[in-house]
């Protein structure tokens, strides 16, 4: 399909225009409009622009413009940017039942406008959390062992690792991309800026850190592998899961079974190499990138040949013992310089001089450090089985609960380092056998205090009636 089938021919003259940058505005605003209201006013929207971009619009040229002589106000600018965003195509404008006139905006004006504002807000993007939402997706199909959430947890598995993939890709590039940029830059504060501001908030707070810490790859990569291999094993399974789709989607089973086999496969493999192949490339990426800011840096502080660059080499060059006599002589026909010195409240002291102590009698020590150590771990292993034993650790959770079948971590208190430490071996002891209690994990983490701990809900295996 032809793309100018579906766009306006002019849909983006606006964005080449001399006010791109209000029309861009304009556009974000429509997007909060659509965002906010079913149906969009046209007189609600102008309230909006003139609310949200009174002062780009009192500061725009309208010169090449041609406004109506009642598009001459704030207002009446505001009525224009309507007309032109109608024009170009991005939005429809129509007089309903009740003789008002209401702004419709297209779904491909929409997806573009949406598209535009994840670009210019990238730090503000949701981060992706595909490898957790794999590990959980597939985690509770196993455990519910429905047929259709299991075929669910697949297909949705098979889509997040591809966008896995896709988004390490782009994230390699885009390292790619600000490593070049930096190459054009020839100016302190643009590096610095471009690194500290933009690099550090779009691809390390936003990407490389949840990459590492949040939604890790070597921590979700076995577990994961660990059930999609317990299904291919298990030969029932994938024949349930076979006969449900092919009768589902009236498909031939051998077709079923192939596809059902390839996506399993392309999981596994995938994260059997992603980290080689993708995630070790993007580390060295980004390492090169920060050594070539700190570089980059270097080069052009001792370069500079302003007059401010010829005096730092000039004060390198003088504070250098080597250099500094012969430097003088070559400057000083030139200009004067002073040797300055200066008497503060840290001056009126004299510095503490080191004593020689005395040598004393040595004190002697065991030579059997075996013994030692072993009487060490035995008394260590005492207090932990006496005061963070599985026993103390559930009756702990069982206090959180009070009686409850469950609560999330937000609910409760850490008073002290004991309780933090419980909370961390609660996770330990929840897989056991005869824990009383479930953990499912959340999104996020929950500063409690002093203490940061993961977003988790306990459960009580066995509901309280």
């Amino acid at each position: 399909m032809y793309l100018y089938d579906i766009l306006p021919e002019n849909l983006f003259s606006i964005l080449a225009s001399k006010n791109k940058g209000l029309y861009v505005n304009t556009l974000f605003v429509l997007l909060d409009a659509f965002k906010q209201h079913l149906r969009i006013s046209k007189d609600e929207l102008v309230s909006m622009i003139v609310s949200k971009l009174e002062y780009d619009i009192f500061y725009a040229d309208f010169s090449e413009d041609e406004l109506y002589e009642n598009e001459q106000s704030l207002s009446g600018k505001a009525h224009f940017l309507i007309r032109k965003l109608k024009s170009a195509g991005w939005i429809l404008v129509e007089i309903e039942n009740d003789f008002r006139e209401y702004v419709t905006v297209p779904g491909f004006s929409y997806r573009i406008i949406q598209l535009l504002s994840d670009i210019a807000n990238a730090s503000d993007t949701e981060n992706f959390a595909y490898v957790y939402s794999t590990y959980s997706s597939l985690k509770n199909a196993d455990e519910t062992r429905n047929t259709y959430e299991m075929i669910t947890a697949l297909n949705d598995s098979a889509d997040r690792t591809e966008k896995l993939v896709e988004s390490l890709k782009s994230l390699y590039h885009s390292i790619t991309y600000y490593n070049q940029q930096l190459i054009d830059t020839a100016d302190v504060n643009s590096v610095l800026h471009s690194h500290y501001d933009i690099y550090q908030k779009e691809i390390v707070e936003r990407v490389l850190k949840p990459l590492k810490i949040r939604d890790s790859v070597p921590k979700y990569k076995i577990p994961i592998q660990i059930i999609l291999k317990k299904w291919l094993i298990e030969e029932n399974t994938v024949n349930e899961i076979v006969k449900y789709m092919s009768v589902s989607k009236n498909t031939d089973p051998e077709k079923c079974r192939n596809d059902i086999l390839k996506k399993i496969h392309y999981i596994i493999d995938t994260y059997d190499g992603i980290e080689k192949d993708f995630i070790k490339e993007v580390d060295k990426k980004n390492t090169q990138y920060t050594r070539s800011t700190a570089q980059k840096i270097n080069y052009i502080i001792n370069s500079d040949q302003s007059v401010r660059g010829n005096l730092i080499t000039i004060l390198h060059l003088l504070s250098d013992n080597k250099s500094s006599d012969r430097t003088y002589e070559l400057i000083s026909d030139t200009f004067e310089i002073y040797d300055l010195s200066f008497i503060s409240d840290e001056s009126l002291y004299s510095r503490k001089r080191p004593i020689k102590r005395e040598k004393t009698s040595e004190l002697i020590m065991s030579a059997d450090t075996a013994e030692f150590k072993a009487n060490a771990q035995k008394m260590a292993n005492e207090i932990m089985s006496r005061k963070f034993s599985r026993k103390n650790v559930s009756a702990f959770v069982e206090a959180l609960l009070e009686g409850k079948n469950e609560i999330s971590t937000n609910e409760i208190e850490i008073r002290d380092d004991n309780d933090y430490i419980m909370t961390l071996l609660s996770v330990v002891y929840a897989d056991d056998k005869d824990s009383k209690f479930n953990i499912n994990f959340q999104d996020g983490f929950v500063k409690n205090g002093n203490y940061k701990i993961p977003l988790m809900i306990y459960r009580r295996k066995y509901s309280v009636s």
